[in-house]
């Protein structure tokens, strides 16, 4: 079937006219394939078959079918160029902003972009950026802004290790495949990103620390987080997973009155777990009671830096771990038959201590005003031979000071004399139970006085008498008290550790009563 070039209609494949619009057809008409050069709108075809006179007449004057045709043609052209621009225009900026967004994409997700940004992460301390970058096949490590500062640190202050780690990465982002052992961070692409784009992702290999430590219940603490806890005395324990980088670990002992700790800065290789020494500076103390008779005693306590330890030396003589570089202090209670007594404390330097239940300021001061008593009387005791003069003193000493003076005065030997005062040395107040069963304290003393013995009827000066004098005292439990038990020779002292007490009115005694001070 054919149709008319001019008004479309269908006309016979011989005709030499169209019967519709009366065209010549010098050539025949056009197939079907070609109506869309010749389309003719609806309208148009119908306001033809209408007055198809009035058409034919018109395609007879060449005028009228010029204009007509011009018309037509012009009107076709301008609709078909609007509607193309719009579709034109639309698709051309669809094209462009799907390019642009393409190549955004392909640059943010291009290896080059992922390794600047990590970069630049290191460089500028960006934990935030940092963390976001690495990723991790462990399901147990963690990726934190906290986490990744070990990280920074270390590739900040070691530049080298940075240069070796990005020489890696880069190595990887060019395809290449590293047999150089394993590193801390890989190159790795992961499928796509948005169904488009190459995803590229720095996967991090976890590290972990060989931890060894002393003692038992000693925790390991990463951070803030308790990591490991000793189950035994001399432990070995594996931590992990953490990130590459530097990290601070810490051994803590909580004795329950004072705490033990160390700290150290460990750097982590995939390769192998870094070993880290964190043994305490601790020693177990042994507490002697043996040979002072402190083992008799039915409980001593042990305080250290001023608090109880809730540790019996009666029952436990070893102590620990304790430090013993002077910087804690350790005291004493016991219960004795004078009362309760706690010691002064004593800087703890040796792993064997031989310590003292005399070394108390309150039991001290109370042995000072008997001794200090004793030798006021033993002025006039000596002068008089009058027993009753004598309080301070054990029975078999006084019995010996009173049978000395009487025999001095029944063959008129004089006696002037005045207490002046004594130093104590403060190192050498020594209590112990004596093999006899009691208890005995010794201290060492200089005692200062003004005597003078001679044959009645003679002139006598009195002489200044500094005696280094050790004094040993017993407790009677009989009479609840202290009281001198025997005089001995001093032993050395330092100056520095002396303590005065002096008397400020001193009594003069003297054998002959008609005689007085001059």
């Amino acid at each position: 079937m054919a149709y008319c070039i001019n008004c479309g209609g269908e006309i016979a494949p011989d005709a030499r006219f169209c019967k519709h619009c009366g065209k010549a057809l010098e050539h025949g008409g056009q197939p079907n394939e070609n109506t869309g050069n010749t389309y003719i709108s609806q309208n148009e075809e119908q306001e033809q078959n209408v007055t198809p006179s009035l058409e034919v007449e018109q395609h007879n004057d060449p005028q009228v079918d010029q204009a007509t045709t011009g018309s037509n043609g012009n009107q076709n052209r301008k609709k078909m160029n609007k509607k193309s621009k719009i579709i034109l225009f639309s698709t051309a900026a669809l094209i462009i902003l799907l390019i642009g967004v393409y190549a955004v994409g392909n640059t943010m997700t291009s290896p080059k972009h992922v390794l600047d940004e990590f970069q630049s992460a290191i460089e500028e301390e960006d934990a935030g950026k940092l963390a976001s970058l690495l990723t991790t096949d462990d399901d147990d490590l963690e990726i934190t802004e906290e986490s990744v500062k070990g990280m920074i640190a270390l590739y900040n202050a070691k530049q080298n290790e940075f240069k070796v780690v990005l020489n890696h990465l880069e190595y990887q982002a060019d395809g290449e495949v590293d047999q150089f052992g394993t590193y801390a961070l890989d190159f790795q692409k992961d499928g796509k990103k948005f169904l488009l784009f190459d995803d590229y992702e720095i996967t991090v290999n976890p590290v972990y620390f060989e931890v060894a430590t002393n003692y038992k219940d000693t925790e390991i603490i990463v951070g803030d987080e308790v990591v490991a806890t000793a189950d035994k005395d001399n432990a070995q324990l594996e931590i992990g997973p953490f990130l590459p980088g530097e990290h601070t670990i810490r051994a803590a002992l909580d004795t329950g009155f004072f705490n033990l700790e160390r700290e150290e800065t460990a750097v982590g290789d995939p390769n192998f777990p870094a070993y880290v020494d964190l043994y305490l500076d601790g020693d177990m103390v042994t507490f002697d009671l043996g040979m002072k008779g402190y083992d008799e005693l039915s409980s001593i306590k042990l305080f250290v830096n001023g608090k109880d330890t809730g540790v019996d030396l009666s029952k436990q003589d070893q102590v620990g771990p304790l430090l013993i570089d002077g910087s804690m202090n350790v005291s004493f209670e016991a219960e004795l038959p004078w009362g309760t007594v706690r010691t002064n404390d004593q800087p703890l330097t040796e792993r064997y201590v031989e310590f003292n239940l005399g070394n108390s300021d309150e039991f001290k001061q109370q042995i000072q005003d008997i001794l200090v008593t004793y030798n006021e009387e033993f002025g006039e005791v000596y002068s008089t031979a009058n027993p009753d003069a004598l309080t301070t003193a054990i029975p078999d000493l006084k019995d010996r000071i009173v049978e000395e003076a009487a025999y001095n005065l029944d063959n008129d030997i004089m006696y002037d004399g005045a207490f002046h005062g004594m130093d104590f040395y403060q190192d050498s107040f020594t209590l112990e139970k004596s093999y006899e069963g009691f208890w005995e304290l010794t201290v060492d003393t200089i005692t200062y006085y003004e005597e003078a013995i001679y044959e009645k009827g003679t002139d006598a000066e009195l002489e200044q008498v500094e005696d280094e004098t050790r004094y040993v005292l017993a407790y009677d439990q009989q009479q609840e008290t202290w009281a001198v038990r025997g005089i001995d020779y001093a032993g050395s002292m330092e100056e520095d550790r002396m303590e005065r007490v002096t008397v400020e009115e001193p009594v003069f005694h003297t054998s002959d009563k008609g005689k007085e001070k001059e």
